[in-house]
């Protein structure tokens, strides 16, 4: 999962302006001439009967006054010198020039997925640094091999030293590299693995290694890798590694190079306390580190750009993918010397075929300063592609679309943007409260009628493009109420907890308005409900967002419940709800998630085991506990067939939807804008769209 600014789970204008930066503090000394008259055309003097000097002209870009003095008694012609042919420029080495709006954090991987860093912006410039045991498949999501050579053994108990443990075998690939040329070997998993228990590492890498159930990993020799998960719980009781803990979470773990982060984690486990190591690990900048994912980093010059150039030792570099309408896929990789296939025989209808690159040399990254700025930059042709996790309002969708060279496609998307409650604080930590704050919100309103269809309302914490496993039986307050009924509903829920007004609300007469504000809101102890902060981000990076806090805002406060929307940027928030003091400070915030397709995340964002005061880094940020709940999601990561897996989702889906730690806002169509003239894809039908898939960095062609 990804913050997306939206926290997962988010040029060559550049190269043109160190140009003339470059040329404008150049110390070459300038010649000033003094001009007077001068003409467009370049003056030719013809039938002179008087012997003048010859007036050397030098032709100029900016605006310069020349005096000259030529004497004719006959003719003067002035003449249009002819254009010169074009010259054959070289175009250069390809670059693939990509857009932000919004600053990296880190580029450090373990703070990416495990700490602070933990941005989309971050995701889209370092997410794909380094590889994994398994992957998805393009388009249809099929889960396959990738560092690992084949499928692991099926899980078998086995008795080790007296102790019971679930275990499993993954052959790894011969002759991956990483960009350094060192190999990648069972031992950099087994140290990754062991850095993860050690120092207790939260967030991403709590899911993929999760401690509850991983006991440790064994390389068997430098290719095969031997997984030992735990058979009971800490109360003893039996337990299976399910798809989450195995095939979508260690399956899933990138994998760090030993020989250049063993020093470092070393050092950091030296920092003293846990959490002095963990930071320790993630203040880490690691320059010279290799990678695994095709490109290795080049420079960051923040508020400028961010740049990677193409790794010339990537080993799947030349690689085919061939998908077949039969369900089979095949991977021909020469570099590596092996061809791989699996669901069936690669035979029949090829539903797609390309060849792994990068086919570019550098992967330029431009960042401005918000999403104006990034669009206009897009339609001027500064970059060819714009990573936008945050959806687009119809006026940027008409400017870009009035630009000629310019394409806009429409995915489904598997986000969600939301606002979230501190469930340890009065009178957050109410569930009539949450309710009638739902109740409040008016998504259709907001979405349909202020931002015209740009946003679609959304009920469950699963978004409906991730189809298979989004419920929509869901409970759905507010849904279909008028503005009288809303209001009527939030009292209700509030005097039903014990909440008591010293003056209720009343809406007019024709319903169009409050007539009158609740005042006086007490909470079930007789104190007064406090005014509540909203964090959320400013209009300037996300209006979508900044439109759904201003109404929320504006809808509490008629009810009375005394709030307000504070409007900041992004890393504001992040920076917020990674504080130490997130339990005291933290009333409501509202951001957004790039999801995983297998929706592990309902254990891993409100499980109680997941907030900051258990887990380090945890992703529960307003600690939501509810033991029944806790019981519930937990069970989930030992379910091992993807039906069971699936009813038991759809059970937290009701249970999320009722008890709202949450409220689920909107999620959007997934619209990737770019150049078609100069970029192409091998595909761009897929649940998230382009920017899902990090822009295709490694598979983009340029034109």
């Amino acid at each position: 999962m990804k913050l997306l600014g939206k926290p997962v789970w988010a040029i060559p204008t550049l190269m043109a302006i160190v140009l003339v930066l470059a040329l404008a503090c150049s110390d070459e000394p300038t010649e000033v001439v003094k001009t007077v008259e001068v003409p467009v055309e370049v003056e030719k003097i013809v039938e002179v009967e008087k012997e003048v000097e010859v007036v050397k002209e030098v032709m100029v870009e900016v605006p310069v006054e020349v005096e000259k003095i030529v004497e004719v008694e006959k003719i003067v012609e002035v003449m249009k010198e002819p254009e010169p042919a074009p010259m054959e420029m070289d175009s250069g080495p390809p670059i693939y020039q990509m857009g932000l709006f919004e600053e990296p954090i880190t580029r450090n991987y373990w703070n990416y997925v495990g700490g602070p860093g933990g941005s989309v912006w971050t995701g889209y410039v370092i997410g794909s640094n380094t590889g994994a045991l398994y992957t998805y498949s393009d388009q249809r999501f099929d889960w396959i091999p990738s560092v690992a050579a084949d499928f692991p053994t099926e899980l078998a108990k086995e008795t080790v030293g007296g102790d019971e443990f679930w275990t499993t075998e993954v052959p790894m690939k011969e002759g991956v590299e990483w960009s350094d040329g060192e190999p990648v070997t069972a031992d950099d998993v087994v140290f990754t693995v062991n850095t993860v228990l050690d120092l207790q590492l939260g967030s991403g890498w709590a899911s993929a290694v999760d401690s509850a159930f991983v006991s440790h990993v064994e390389a068997l020799d430098d290719y095969r890798l031997k997984v030992f998960f735990k058979t009971t719980d800490d109360e003893g009781e039996p337990q299976t590694p399910g798809l989450s803990v195995w095939q979508f979470g260690l399956g899933f773990m990138g994998i760090m190079p030993e020989h250049y982060w063993s020093e470092v984690v070393e050092e950091a486990k030296g920092a003293g306390e846990i959490e002095q190591q963990i930071e320790a690990l993630f203040a880490h900048v690691p320059d010279g580190e290799p990678t695994m994912g095709g490109f290795t980093f080049s420079k960051w010059e923040p508020g400028a750009f961010f740049e990677k150039e193409a790794d010339p030792n990537y080993s799947f570099d030349g690689a085919v993918i061939t998908q077949y309408e039969n369900g089979a896929i095949s991977e021909q990789n020469d570099k590596l010397g092996y061809t791989s296939t699996f669901y069936g025989e690669p035979e029949g209808v090829k539903t797609l075929e390309y060849e792994v690159g990068p086919h570019i040399d550098t992967a330029l990254f431009s960042i401005y300063g918000n999403q104006d700025a990034a669009i206009l930059a897009l339609t001027n042709g500064d970059v060819d592609f714009l990573f936008n996790p945050l959806g687009l309002e119809k006026g940027f969708q008409d400017r870009i679309r009035s630009a000629e060279d310019l394409t806009i496609i429409s995915n489904t998307d598997n986000g969600m943007f939301y606002m979230g409650f501190n469930t340890r604080k009065e009178p957050m930590s109410h569930k009539e409260f949450r309710q009638a704050v739902a109740t409040l919100i008016d998504k259709e309103f907001v979405s349909q009628t202020i931002l015209q269809d740009s946003t679609i309302p959304m009920y469950s914490v699963v978004p409906e493009g991730n189809g298979f496993w989004h419920n929509a039986d869901v409970p759905q307050f507010g849904k279909g109420l008028n503005r009288t009924e809303r209001l009527a509903q939030a009292v209700e829920l509030l005097k039903s907890a014990g909440f008591t007004f010293e003056e209720e609300p009343e809406m007019s007469e024709d319903g169009n308005f409050v007539a009158k504000q609740g005042k006086g809101l007490k909470m079930p102890d007789g104190t007064e409900v406090p005014t509540l902060q909203l964090i959320a981000p400013s209009s300037g990076y996300d209006p979508m967002r900044a439109t759904f806090a201003i109404w929320i805002e504006r809808w509490l406060n008629d009810v009375g419940i005394p709030a307000r929307a504070n409007l900041v940027g992004f890393n504001v928030i992040v920076d917020n709800l990674f504080s130490d003091t997130v339990q005291e400070d933290l009333d409501m915030w509202m951001l957004g998630w790039s999801l995983s397709l297998f929706p592990d995340y309902v254990e891993a964002f409100f499980n109680s085991r997941h907030a900051p005061e258990n887990e380090e880094g945890g992703y529960n940020w307003g600690g939501y506990a509810n033991p029944e709940f806790d019981d519930l999601s937990f069970s989930l990561l030992s379910e091992t067939s993807v039906e069971s897996a699936r009813e038991k989702v759809f059970k937290i889906q009701q249970y999320l939807a009722e008890d709202l730690p949450y409220v689920p806002l909107f999620t959007i169509p997934k619209l990737d804008a770019y150049r078609a003239s100069r970029i192409d894809y091998p595909y761009i039908t897929v649940l998230g769209g382009v920017e899902g898939a990090n822009g295709m960095q490694t598979i983009a062609e340029i034109k």
